[in-house]
């Protein structure tokens, strides 16, 4: 599988990271608190989020660290480690979990991306054009 990580020199919190997902129109907004253990430019409460502009379709579900690293996800976790966010070239027709959400039919789809966050208790995949990250400092820096 290839994929590439986006999470370098940031990342998700990992015990807590409160996720919550806002849908605007064919945008899926992701927020959530991002991990000041290890990073030295977050503090405790900052946060980060996501857009994915022009989403064909998403999926937000329970697949958490101990059923993936049991093998209960359609990726192994020696192919796509966890806890990360990637973009990545899969058949994304084909390769996507059950229990999507489509929200747009009319996307131009050679445009579009194939996304995956591996978060504490859940997973987030959409199939979007593309997307912005903005992080949000409880303490102006």
């Amino acid at each position: 599988m290839t994929y590439t990580q986006f999470t370098i020199d940031w990342n998700a919190d990992p015990n807590s990271p409160g996720v919550e997902l806002v849908i605007g129109g064919t945008s899926v907004i992701i927020d959530f608190f991002v991990n000041y253990f290890i990073y030295d430019n977050f503090n405790e409460g900052d946060k980060a989020k996501i857009t994915f502009f022009h989403c064909h379709k998403y999926c937000f579900n329970s697949m958490n660290d101990e059923g993936y690293f049991m093998g209960q996800y359609r990726y192994k976790y020696t192919d796509l480690p966890w806890g990360q966010f990637y973009k990545l070239n899969t058949d994304w027709e084909t390769d996507f979990p059950v229990g999507q959400i489509t929200l747009n039919e009319t996307v131009d789809k050679r445009k579009l991306h194939h996304y995956i966050f591996f978060f504490k208790d859940n997973t987030f995949e959409c199939v979007a054009e593309n997307y912005q990250l903005e992080f949000n400092y409880c303490n102006d820096k």
